[in-house]
């Protein structure tokens, strides 16, 4: 089966105070860090952004949000699944530079056993589904709920029907939103 990968990068980061994806982290911007755990895990990374996150290197890859005002990450899955031509789209956010390097095949693994149409990571305090597993078919469903001005990505999932997967490791879903945060995990040396 074919599976895109799609970041999206299409926030205010208001609570990091500038843009997250360009934000250095360890040595190089956190979307790097994105973008190299995911690369091996699906045919072709994409990245959603929004006009004020152009200054990218992976030009070519690029997918804009089709409306300009951050509508949230559920435009940026919208997006991604009106250009992106795969059977799957596995996504994630610009700002989890953890992820886990075998997340896709767990959760293409599940898919094959589910009649779901969207495998969401889990792990022992959340669900995870900015870091979930899209079939192409959920597009109009989507379409559908943006029109009702819900921005909510566990309102959608719901809404649709999800199955979660339940992954050990906490730490490989954190989101680093504040330079806080950035203190706390540049200084954590087991990642």
């Amino acid at each position: 089966m074919r599976i895109a990968g799609l970041i999206i990068a299409g926030g205010k980061s208001t609570r990091m105070g500038q843009n997250k994806a360009l934000t250095y982290f360890k040595q190089k911007p956190l979307i790097e860090h994105v973008y190299d755990r995911l690369k091996d895990q699906v045919e072709k990374v994409f990245i959603n952004i929004n006009q004020a996150c152009n200054t990218l290197k992976y030009k070519e890859n690029i997918i804009p949000d089709q409306k300009q005002d951050y509508q949230g990450p559920l435009a940026g899955l919208d997006a991604g699944l009106q250009m992106i031509q795969t059977e799957w789209l596995q996504i994630t956010p610009c700002d989890s530079p953890f992820l886990p390097l075998d997340l896709t095949q767990i959760l293409m693994n599940t898919s094959k056993q589910s009649t779901h149409k969207i495998i969401i990571p889990q792990t022992q305090n959340n669900i995870h589904p900015t870091l979930g597993l899209f079939h192409s078919s959920i597009a109009d469903d989507l379409k559908l709920f943006l029109k009702n001005d819900d921005r909510g990505f566990i309102n959608f999932i719901d809404s649709v029907g999800f199955e979660a997967v339940s992954f050990e490791d906490e730490d490989a879903f954190v989101n680093i939103n504040t330079p806080d945060e950035l203190k706390k995990y540049e200084k954590n040396e087991n990642k």
